[in-house]
């Protein structure tokens, strides 16, 4: 009896809908590899049909829930000796950055699509888009482990955390056993060389991370350079951001804006989380979160421990949770925003409701050139902060929940900051939003009716106790014989905390 056995073709497709049912990768699931008391590089041999241990192969199987594993096996060669088989050259894989995954479910018609850009219409420069949490690294990983075997040669490397382009080429050239460079151009020059030799798949996971920073220019430049020249590699981008140096659907470029699960793929996920599938207020769940993988994630053990696993109980609370990690991301993408992309942010997230471009237009109190309005409008909206309705006369704008959380979030944040600022100083000038923007919202009467105003004095309440009417009217003195342009909104919003009304 040979001691090492292989996967015929017939098991490997009985093995793929048994790991699918379980929402699992191919090869980027820990736990299956963990289960099978194995590695990851021996699972990416059993799923390239090459010989590995019998007890590791049974385990393999065992770990998907698959008993008969005689009915995997590819038994016309079990003769084979396992020593001769190990010594086959494998081609190039760098999967050492490349994060494991728990879960992962539905996405079938992005992979197609994605599959179809990649391996058979050789797209040089592929792109996912999308909002934090959305599930592009997962998806790019599904991807990988669906078409790593069309190229004889894949790096995955993270740039999340902003390596110099000088420390990544380096990084990439050492795969192919190249001697350090000194410098950028020669060091793009060596790569491109090594992407026309190979057929390689370069993936790059989190590239909003480097082009948040002032050294984006050389980093835009060398990804322009790399969907320019002539090589047959492919290079697969995950970013939050969209790339704007390469024109986008042109014959080496293409963007795949990735959007939330699908109702039954998302119940999927909450099936694997604890959930019967069929619990009341399930969908709305779902559209709640705008089916963001990880929101849903982060908030199932909450609904669980709290309610029981109670989702309609949790619904009646009107509240919205975003667990600290998706909200640390949130956060990071709104900070990088333009200032005129967060004023548009602030009044969406004022208003509540969809707001048309031309009105939006009317209430920015500094004048600003509708085209330059436009354009951050479609930057938001690339970026997935927006939802876009479409009405009758125009379009109009909105924020989707877990935007309209963290804005709100950093709204208030940020104005209380301005009033401490202006209490320390006595200088006005530290007023910005509250300047710059009315916080109640339209047909709201008084502050009881207004989330963000309830929030921002209770956080004022909190910092000041019953001093705080004290400090308020403090600082309407101060905007005595100040000029309309310089106050602004400032008297409204101050009054509108102390229950004044100033008309």
């Amino acid at each position: 009896m040979s001691n090492s056995l292989k996967a015929s073709t017939a098991g490997l497709a009985i093995v793929d809908k048994s790991r699918q049912r379980l929402g699992w990768t191919k090869t980027s699931t820990a736990r299956w590899w963990q289960d099978a008391h194995t590695s990851r590089a021996t699972l990416r041999r059993f799923w390239q049909g090459d010989r590995i241990q019998r007890e590791i192969f049974i385990a393999i199987c065992q770990a998907v829930r698959i008993e008969n594993w005689e009915a995997i096996a590819d038994l016309s060669d079990a003769d084979a000796d396992l020593e001769t088989i190990t010594d086959i050259p494998i081609s190039y894989r760098d999967w050492n950055e490349a994060p494991d995954i728990e879960s992962f479910y539905g996405r079938n018609r992005e992979l197609v699509q994605l599959e179809e850009l990649i391996a058979s219409q050789n797209y040089k420069l592929v792109a996912i888009n999308g909002i934090a949490g959305i599930g592009k690294t997962t998806l790019a990983l599904a991807l990988v482990d669906r078409i790593q075997s069309k190229f004889d040669c894949l790096i995955w490397k993270s740039v999340q955390t902003s390596p110099s382009l000088l420390s990544l080429l380096n990084s990439l050239l050492n795969f192919f056993e190249q001697s350090l460079v000194q410098n950028i151009q020669q060091g793009t020059a060596q790569l491109i060389q090594q992407l026309q030799k190979h057929h390689c798949l370069l993936v790059l996971d989190g590239v909003e991370a480097i082009f948040s920073q002032p050294k984006d220019l050389s980093y835009s430049q060398f990804i322009q350079q790399l969907s320019r020249e002539r090589h047959q590699s492919c290079i697969l981008i995950s970013s939050r951001e969209q790339i704007s140096t390469v024109e986008i659907n042109t014959k080496v470029f293409r963007c795949l804006n990735l959007k939330g699960l699908q109702k039954t793929e998302a119940v999927e996920l909450l099936q694997s989380r604890g959930f019967t599938g069929k619990e009341l207020g399930l969908s709305a769940l779902i559209q709640l979160y705008r089916g963001n993988p990880l929101a849903l994630k982060l908030v199932t053990p909450l609904i669980q421990s709290v309610f029981g696993g109670n989702v309609a109980a949790f619904l009646k609370q009107n509240t919205l949770i975003v667990g600290d990690r998706l909200h640390v991301m949130l956060q990071q993408q709104f900070e990088q925003l333009s200032g005129l992309e967060q004023d548009i942010l602030y009044w969406l997230a004022i208003w509540q409701e969809p707001v048309s471009f031309s009105r939006l237009q009317t209430h920015l109190l500094i004048s600003v050139d509708p085209a330059m309005v436009l354009e951050s409008i479609v930057a938001l909206e690339k970026r997935s902060l927006l939802e876009k309705w479409i009405g009758d006369y125009e379009p109009s704008f909105t924020l989707q929940p877990l935007v309209m959380k963290v804005v709100t979030d950093e709204l208030v944040e940020n104005t209380t900051q301005e009033i401490h600022r202006v209490v320390q100083s006595h200088d006005i000038r530290h007023f910005q939003i509250l300047r710059t923007h009315w916080l109640l919202r339209p047909g709201t009467d008084d502050i009881t009716g207004d989330r963000i105003l309830t929030q921002l004095r209770k956080k004022l309440w909190h910092l000041y106790g019953a001093t705080l009417p004290q400090i308020l009217n403090q600082i309407l003195l101060l905007l005595k014989g100040q000029s309309p342009l310089a106050m602004g909104y400032i008297g409204s919003n101050i009054a509108i905390l102390l229950g004044i009304d100033l008309v």
